[in-house]
């Protein structure tokens, strides 16, 4: 177990609660970061290897699987190994990961070098990073914060992905990914990552019931994940369907992903201010009703629009379904799961609207979208019930934080 203890509620000042934020926040960005800059870092080591998109596919796809299963092991290892320890490994792995695919002399080095990366640095780091974050007093808004220094974070190496590769024509995209894993390290180290978290209310079941609840959220969490995995696979071709140009539909999936910023940053300011299940919902109807009207859309205004909206909504319902599951898992044993059960969605929605798409066209992405979120929903309804049926019984849970 790690060395030093958490300070507990009476004991921990604002300050303390900041540097908590901050490390993990730095954690998260530095394991999740890959996936909001994919495109540049994509393209420089498909232009340098002269790959096509199915090995370029298969790059991200690999990366992606060894951060998944380092998270769905999460429960295995996250409170058996010091935390300190496994995230200077997390670092250690990400800096060396990244300098051998700068040096890698084929594509088949690079394949091995990033799913060992996602394997034991990125998702190692992602695993922990959520164990950080389940600490804090106000979780929603640690998440929210989390999600928004990612995004934006993806979004800056994007804007600068052309000057990185001219500066440094070695590294390129993978340099800030090496700088933000070695920003991290200083703060390893401050906190031990085995308390409770200090603001998590206490759901008055049995470990085992309380286990059932946070996989039940989990459940939830991977079924709605399916919902824009459905519909942001297919949103470039649903474009392209209705007439609007190749680059403009990309643009306007470029566009979007800056928007999502504002998702974050609105449930940043919120907090649980209106519980989780209200701004849930909200987010479950924003994403249906935008997969709807994106049918309508025959200009690249309107898709940049209607994108973006979507993906804000996506951005805020994540927030809250995260600080959900956290609020539920007190040793954060089985939060570790999330990136693995939101991957597993995003997996699963493209399948099942690809294979609606071959009977009903384009429509069924929309109906896709529809299905997987009422589903989510109605799970997340059930999980809600049971905690708030415990909180009948001794009070101990507050309604307003459902």
């Amino acid at each position: 177990m790690s060395e030093m203890a958490i300070p507990d509620d009476h004991t921990r000042g604002s300050g303390a609660d900041s540097r908590l934020l901050l490390l993990g926040c730095l954690l998260f960005v530095a394991g999740s970061a890959v996936f909001y800059m994919f495109p540049p870092y994509l393209a420089q080591i498909g232009a340098r290897f002269s790959l096509d998109p199915a090995q370029l596919g298969t790059l991200a796809a690999v990366e992606s699987l060894g951060i998944g299963m380092t998270s769905f092991l999460g429960p295995l290892w996250i409170l058996r190994f010091n935390h300190r320890a496994c995230a200077i490994l997390g670092i250690l792995v990400c800096v060396l990961g990244n300098v051998a695919t700068a040096f890698a002399g084929s594509y088949q080095a690079v394949l091995v070098s990033r799913f060992a990366l996602g394997l034991l640095g990125e998702g190692v780091l992602l695993t922990v990073s959520y164990t950080v974050l389940c600490l804090l007093r106000h979780v929603d808004r640690g998440f929210a914060i989390a999600l928004t220094s990612a995004v934006s974070f993806g979004a800056a190496v994007i804007a600068s992905a052309a000057a990185l590769q001219r500066l440094f024509p070695v590294f390129g995209t993978l340099g800030p990914l090496i700088a933000i894993a070695l920003a991290t390290l200083p703060l390893v180290g401050f906190f031990s990552l085995t308390q409770p978290p200090a603001g998590a209310a206490a759901v008055p079941e049995g470990p085992r019931n309380k286990n059932r609840l946070v996989i039940l959220a989990l459940i939830a969490q991977a079924v709605w994940f399916g919902a824009p995995g459905a519909f942001w696979t297919f949103a470039e071709q649903v474009a392209t369907d209705k007439g609007i140009a190749g680059k403009s539909a990309e643009l306007a999936l470029s566009i979007a992903e800056l928007a999502s910023l504002f998702g974050s940053l609105i449930a940043a300011l919120l907090g649980h201010r209106w519980g989780r299940m209200r701004p849930i919902i909200a987010a479950s109807v924003g994403i249906v009703l935008t997969g709807t009207l994106y049918q309508l859309c025959r200009t690249p205004v309107e898709a940049g629009v209607v994108l973006s909206v979507f993906y804000i909504f996506w951005n805020y319902g994540t927030v809250y379904q995260m600080s959900l599951v956290s609020s539920l898992d007190e040793t954060g044993r089985l939060a570790v799961v999330m990136p693995a059960a939101q991957v597993f969605g995003l997996a699963v929605g493209p399948l099942v609207a690809g294979s609606w798409m071959t009977r009903s066209g384009d429509a069924a992405v929309a109906m896709s979208t529809a299905v997987f979120a009422a589903l989510g929903v109605a799970l997340y309804f059930a999980t809600s019930y049971r905690v708030l049926r415990a909180h009948d019984v001794s009070g101990a849970v507050s309604e307003k934080s459902y």
